[in-house]
């Protein structure tokens, strides 16, 4: 989202882009809040067509499309010819104003005015409340929706620790409440001018200063030494674990953001392959559905799969280097050159554990695999695409040079 937003930014910056009338001081064109994306801008066609080139840009770049059937455009005195040029330009329908979104009514200044009421900030939520929070991002993440009831592939521990931890950097609802309850204690220590802050002084401290005070057992929250963040305050209430090793392997930048999560599956030993099913008690045929010899376990996949290893030679044949064919992960987390070629190399790995997981999963549940040259392209063509989003405006002469060696430019 930082990259569609600095991409926005960019089109933005052009003399023909004309900012909706509301937004025009802040220079703002769009919000996100949940999974939604609002974009603003001034009624005329060029506009228009400037912020979808934007998404065009950033689908390319992610390989995350914009669903037009679920997309609507909002207007506010346009004359109706240019209106149906613009809505045949975006391929969108037309809503009406105001609109609902997450069950409330929403006009532009309602967005503008509300988006930063966080009532998770302003008191300590029950923990069967945080349980039920929790459960829902846990089960919309492996699953897309609220409803999924199988055992998750990580804890949720886990997850909630750094990247650089092994996590996906969510927060632990629990705690990030605690943290952001604190900062209002620290504004009540720091006397913060705002009227709140001076209810709790003339109706609690009366006078007192903030560390003589001694407040009742479950009202009390002690203020962090060294000067506050909710961030550096979460971080203390939670600990550290020990980091590990192959952080930016997993979280490679040239990577595609599916290919980076299965990464980070693969590192933690947590795909659900037949010999870990049939481990668990589950009724299945333990043997590999790619070359169907032996036991099919996460080693086997990605190192010794006779199909894994045709991949790879493929792969070996379009591209300059030599890719491995056994401890996948260790080769991702010792690679050497610039930059650029050890990015590059990694993410183009990590594309190839994501398509052999894919026709893994395609060859146990409708019985069709492909051939490994085709499976190789697709590997060569997503990185490809990645490349050309960079090669015009970050990329040096000699990386240039080194891409054309490697066949990923021309």
């Amino acid at each position: 989202m930082d990259y569609l937003t600095r991409t926005l930014q960019y089109a933005t910056s052009k003399y023909e882009f004309k900012f909706h009338p509301l937004c025009k001081k802040q220079r703002l064109t769009s919000l996100m809040f949940a999974d939604d994306v609002m974009l603003f801008s001034k009624g005329d066609a060029t506009s228009i067509m400037l912020l979808l080139q934007s998404f065009s840009t950033f689908s390319n770049a992610t390989g995350l499309q914009v669903s037009a059937s679920k997309s609507s455009a909002y207007f506010r005195n346009v004359p109706g010819q240019l209106k149906s040029e613009i809505l045949q330009i975006s391929g969108f329908s037309e809503g009406s104003i105001p609109f609902k979104h997450l069950g409330r009514l929403v006009i532009v200044k309602s967005v503008l005015n509300s988006l930063h009421s966080y009532w998770a900030s302003m008191f300590i939520i029950p923990k069967g409340i945080i349980k039920r929070i929790e459960a829902v991002c846990r089960n919309f993440l492996w699953d897309n929706s609220v409803d999924y009831r199988r055992t998750p592939l990580v804890g949720w521990d886990t997850i909630c620790r750094p990247k650089d931890e092994g996590g996906l950097g969510l927060k632990d609802q629990e705690t990030w409440n605690k943290a952001m309850v604190e900062r209002l204690v620290d504004w009540v220590s720091m006397q913060r001018d705002s009227i709140w802050v001076h209810w709790v002084q003339s109706n609690y401290l009366k006078g007192q200063e903030w560390m003589e005070y001694k407040p009742s057992t479950n009202s009390s929250w002690n203020v962090q030494p060294g000067g506050f963040t909710p961030a550096g305050c979460y971080a203390w209430f939670k600990g550290t674990t020990p980091r590990v090793h192959w952080v930016k392997a997993v979280w490679n930048g040239w990577a595609l953001p599916k290919h980076q999560f299965l990464g980070w599956l693969v590192a933690h030993e947590a795909l659900n392959t037949a010999a870990k099913l049939a481990r668990f008690g589950v009724d299945i045929e333990d043997k590999c559905s790619l070359c169907g010899l032996v036991s099919e376990t996460i080693e086997h996949l990605f190192c010794d799969c006779l199909y894994s290893r045709r991949v790879v030679r493929e792969l070996n044949k379009k591209t300059a280097w030599v890719f491995p064919v056994r401890d996948v992960m260790t080769w991702c987390v010792h690679r050497t050159g610039t930059v650029l070629q050890r990015g590059i190399q990694i993410a183009m790995m990590l594309g190839l554990l994501y398509q052999v997981w894919q026709q893994r999963n395609k060859g146990r549940t409708e019985n069709v695999l492909i051939c490994p040259e085709v499976v190789a392209g697709k590997i060569l063509e997503e990185m490809r695409s990645r490349v050309r989003t960079r090669e015009r405006t970050t990329l040096t002469s000699a990386e240039r040079d080194w891409l054309i060696r490697m066949r990923l430019i021309e």
